[in-house]
């Protein structure tokens, strides 16, 4: 039997990169018949089968009436809902066996951790995709949350296989682990695809008039929104005239109110910028067609799916250079800047605001890239699965 942890795809109707990522996850592997998706229930402190709202948000079926905030309060209330239901226990550490597997599509550090580290004691394989280093990084992660990420890490070292979302995130793992005095984890990289289940739509030059700058990341301090907000300041009391429209959940409390002051307090100037906390996957896709051009000002990631779907649909990215960003974007159809740096966002933004042929051009640059599909990738991930 192969069970396949979800938690992550169906506890919130979240559509940032890991829930839309573990729901491709479950649809590639999920219709085997040996396959059986279990989600964590922290107030059980056990697996369970999947409630019919479990499932509802895994196969993308829930509009939430209000957009839920990536953090842990709404996570765990989410999982309070199931407890009326009372999902069937999944008792993996009485009922693992030498032929089965659990696949891990993300490790949040809950009580998990403790289950997992006795499951190690049990037969069989385990397997898990690891995302990014972030936490233990991130000056603003509280030093308790990172000895729970730390507690993750050694956790990794221990499994049968890790499969790391870029090749950057597979040596920022190698590299804790030797840091740590861990055991090196048998770590494979296998970079995401689009992360659309469509056909790519033909290209259509960016006509938006005013030009319009798109950024897709949940609202946090690490995803920069501050400088872009700084240097699109800049811009406008330049004279130039131009829409900003940011897509993306709030998350921690503190670093998103900073960000979402900002966007207040320009908006209150008059400024065209506008703010969605969450939209349909059509809204996407329409937000991407009516962009000129994207950013993703992100100074730490583990991948950034919005550039591949930047790259889909035809549409230039400004983005950092180094890390995953930088491994994501190489090639044409994106200009590199240090992100930390707002007179560099801008001065990437101007020639693409004031020349319509140059951002045509860079948009063109981005749709002749050659994307991974879900079916490339899945040529990549099922010998894996069944070595």
């Amino acid at each position: 039997m192969l069970y396949l942890d979800v938690t992550g795809g169906c506890t919130l109707p979240l559509q940032s990169g890991i829930p839309r990522t573990t729901r491709e996850l479950h649809r590639l592997i999920g219709k085997r018949p040996d396959v059986l998706p279990v989600r964590w229930q922290p107030f059980r402190s056990t697996y369970t089968r999947l409630s019919r709202r479990a499932t509802a948000v895994l196969e993308n079926r829930v509009t939430p009436r209000r957009p839920p905030r990536d953090t842990t309060w709404p996570i765990m209330l989410a999982a309070l809902r199931d407890v009326p239901a009372w999902p069937a226990a999944v008792p993996l550490r009485r009922t693992f066996r030498q032929d089965d597997t659990l696949i891990l599509t993300s490790l949040f550090p809950d009580n998990r951790l403790g289950y997992l580290e006795k499951l190690t004691q049990a037969p069989g394989r385990r397997i898990a995709f690891f995302h990014d280093a972030i936490p233990l990084r991130d000056p603003n992660v509280p030093a308790w949350e990172r000895e729970c990420h730390l507690r993750a890490l050694r956790l990794l070292a221990g499994f049968d296989l890790v499969i790391a979302v870029s090749e950057t995130s597979r040596e920022d793992l190698l590299a804790l682990a030797a840091a740590h005095g861990l055991a090196t984890p048998h770590v494979v990289a296998v970079p995401w695809p689009v992360s659309f289940d469509a056909d790519r739509p033909p290209f259509t030059p960016p006509t938006s008039e005013p030009k319009t700058i798109l950024y897709v990341s949940r609202l946090k301090d690490v995803k920069n929104h501050l400088a872009l907000l700084a240097a699109c300041e800049a811009l406008w009391q330049e004279g130039r005239v131009f829409a900003l429209t940011l897509i993306g959940c709030e998350d921690e409390a503190r670093e998103s109110a900073a960000i979402l002051r900002e966007i207040r307090r320009l908006a209150r100037q008059g400024r065209a910028i506008t703010w969605h906390a969450q939209v349909s996957e059509d809204a996407l896709h329409a937000a991407y067609r009516a962009a000129s051009f994207t950013v993703f000002a992100s100074r730490q990631e583990g991948f950034g799916l919005p550039i591949l779907e930047s790259f889909w649909h035809g549409r230039g990215v400004i983005c950092g250079g180094d890390g995953a960003t930088g491994e994501v974007s190489r090639g044409p159809g994106a200009r590199h800047v240090d992100t930390s740096r707002p007179e560099e966002f801008a001065a990437a933004m101007r020639p693409l605001l004031d020349d319509p042929t140059a951002c045509e051009q860079l948009g063109r640059e981005a749709y002749s890239r050659p994307l991974r599909s879900w079916d490339d990738y899945w040529h990549d991930l099922e010998p894996l699965l069944a070595s």
